[in-house]
């Protein structure tokens, strides 16, 4: 029996999750716009052009250091990612998340069940030689194995979690793909809701973690739209995600933001998570995960959307009290 299951969940890591009903055939550009929010601007610097402009971004000195895509923040733009952390926390632990910090590096086992692939063609994980580990791409991972091999109570469910760590990734797959400066980097910091719950909880959930990604922007001032995205372009664990896209005042065109996916048993499956419901049955939780602040990208949307003809930068009103009150910059 056991190597007959070995066997099955060898095989089982090369099946997808199953899709929901509602979830667009097709490919990337299948997804359907479900809601949209804000007017669409026109006209704003690069955010790389301004930023390297007033000395807060340095990417030749990361390069010399660290190689490409690497980078400092310096000054006031480092001070206001922190404040962007800042007050997303705030926010996300008055949703009911319980604020963690994580592991920076997980064993492939953990990697794997949380459906990534560290090693083999086309991965984004940096793996280290010689060790059972590789780097995070993002706390979902780190996250997803806290409970591993657990079995939880269900008068416990929905557990809430906030996860924030630096985030490492390749980058692997991505040409052609907009990369310009702060975008698309290998290395940057997030702030990640990730939830165990029970199955006939997840679809509710999905929409809680989908609606505190709105709330987080609406607040900002940022301009975006929802996207269904189609089934060709999720990844292994999701059965259904939705993407937040801002809209982009120096591209003309909506850009990736934040995502969150409903993952149902995918990942309780790869890790042996479960949950003892009252009557004494055993089966696998649900999980679902969803990015509050990923850093660097958030620093892009308010570098494009707060400039001033002056060549200032305006603090939105919800982040001056993390900024010493400054409401320009």
């Amino acid at each position: 029996m056991k190597s007959t299951e070995e066997k099955v969940a060898a095989i089982l890591k090369n099946v997808p999750n199953i899709t929901f009903d509602d979830v667009p055939l097709g490919g990337e550009e299948d997804s359907v716009e479900v809601k949209v929010y804000g007017d669409c601007k026109t006209g704003a610097k690069d955010h790389l052009d301004y930023a390297v402009s007033r000395g807060w971004v340095d990417f030749e000195r990361g390069a010399k250091v660290a190689g490409a895509k690497f980078y400092y923040l310096k000054g006031d733009l480092a001070l206001l990612e922190n404040a962007v952390t800042q007050f997303a926390l705030d926010y996300v632990t008055k949703q009911g998340f319980t604020f963690m910090t994580v592991p920076h590096m997980v064993n492939l086992r953990t990697a794997e069940g949380a459906g990534f692939t560290p090693k083999g063609e086309g991965s984004n994980e940096y793996v280290v030689d010689g060790e059972d580990l590789t780097l995070i791409g993002t706390a979902e991972m780190p996250l997803t194995g806290y409970h591993a091999d657990e079995i939880l109570d269900e008068k416990d469910l929905p557990l809430l979690y906030a996860g924030y760590s630096p985030c490492y990734r390749k980058e692997a797959g991505t040409y052609g793909k907009h990369t310009r400066g702060l975008f698309r980097v290998h290395q940057f910091n997030k702030l990640e809701m990730y939830a165990f719950c029970l199955p006939e909880q997840s679809k509710e959930i999905h929409e809680k973690i989908l609606s505190v990604e709105e709330a987080l922007w609406q607040q900002i001032g940022i301009s975006y739209h929802v996207v269904n995205i189609a089934a060709g372009d999720l990844g292994a664990p999701a059965a259904k995600k939705y993407d937040i896209e801002y809209w982009s005042p120096v591209d003309q065109t909506y850009r990736e933001l934040t995502s969150c996916s409903n993952c149902t048993d995918y990942q309780a499956r790869g890790l042996n998570i479960r949950v003892r419901r009252e009557n004494g049955t055993i089966e696998s939780v649900h999980t679902l995960n969803g990015t509050a602040v990923s850093l660097a990208r958030s620093l892009v949307v308010i570098l494009e959307n707060f400039q001033n003809p002056d060549g200032t930068l305006t603090v939105p009103e919800v982040l001056r009290p993390y900024m010493n009150g400054r409401d320009v910059i």
